[in-house]
């Protein structure tokens, strides 16, 4: 698991007696208002759960609207943190399109199976990263939670941030030199954004750095890139990653291979045992 901070963290009790669609509540992120949708029998398909991120109070926002997000929802085993799902995309929401999601989130027979519930309740994490935002947030704001920030370099950062904010700026001065936006709220999005792409290129392992996360990693680069940020050092780490990724898949793959064809080997061996023994009855 990431050690990344949820944007909210959804518990649904008596999972599997439910049937309509759930809403959470209401949660900020990056100064705006969200909610997750989850429909536990399924939206239009009844083999899988269904789940969805919503822009809150999008038919009152002002018109022409947008904000392109990245985010990611982490439905929790309970029972084996290790095999928890993780599903990511990325989404430029709209008046048109307030909300985008996952159809096929997870089959519900692998709900019960891998057992994902615990006393019958579902955990959900939701991580959002805004990257670039139009128009007015919402007509009405939901009140932070109360964080303690730092001011590192210029930027507030939470107290489990200042260690990777100051390893970037000591590292690399030339990082934020230059940016653009001067809104406080807009530079504590870019901060965000810089810092848990930091955070998945250096501290995550790599083979649960998954391609969604990593084409999320570089949009999010550009965007930060256009904001004025330097950061040639962070998309070499980037290609280096996909690199090194590229190859573990291919371990992967030949592991597979080998491990399949032991299987035959294996069930060659054991039919070759039943015949020479039927045999030697006769």
């Amino acid at each position: 698991m990431s050690t990344q901070t949820p944007s909210y963290t959804m518990e649904i009790n008596n999972f599997s007696q439910r049937n309509a669609p759930i809403r959470s509540n209401l949660f900020r992120s990056y100064s705006c208002n969200w909610y997750v949708t989850v429909y536990p029998k399924g939206n239009g398909i009844y083999t899988h759960m269904s789940m969805y991120l919503d822009v809150a109070n999008s038919p009152s926002m002002s018109q022409g609207w947008w904000r392109h997000a990245g985010f990611r929802f982490v439905i929790v085993n309970q029972s084996n943190v290790a095999k928890s799902e993780r599903l990511a995309t990325s989404h430029m929401f709209n008046e048109r399109k307030p909300n985008r999601g996952f159809k096929k989130a997870l089959p519900l027979t692998k709900l019960q199976e891998e057992r994902f519930l615990v006393n019958d309740k579902l955990k959900i994490e939701v991580y959002v990263d805004v990257y670039n935002i139009l128009g007015i947030l919402d007509t009405h704001v939901l009140p932070e939670k109360k964080h303690k920030t730092v001011c590192v370099n210029g930027f507030q950062v939470l107290d489990s941030q200042v260690k990777s904010a100051d390893i970037i700026f000591e590292t690399h001065p030339e990082t934020a030199l230059y940016i653009y936006p001067q809104d406080p709220q807009l530079k504590t999005a870019y901060i965000n954004i810089l810092l848990r792409i930091y955070e998945t290129l250096y501290n995550n392992p790599l083979e649960k750095i998954t391609e969604n996360e990593l084409s999320n990693v570089s949009k999010g680069l550009l965007d930060l890139t256009q904001a004025g940020f330097k950061l040639e050092w962070l998309r070499e780490k980037l290609e280096k990653v996909s690199e090194e990724r590229k190859k573990l898949s291919g371990y992967e793959a030949q592991a597979w291979e080998l491990e399949k064809q032991l299987k035959n080997l294996e069930l060659m061996m054991c039919n070759l045992k039943a015949e020479i023994k039927l045999k030697a009855e006769n």
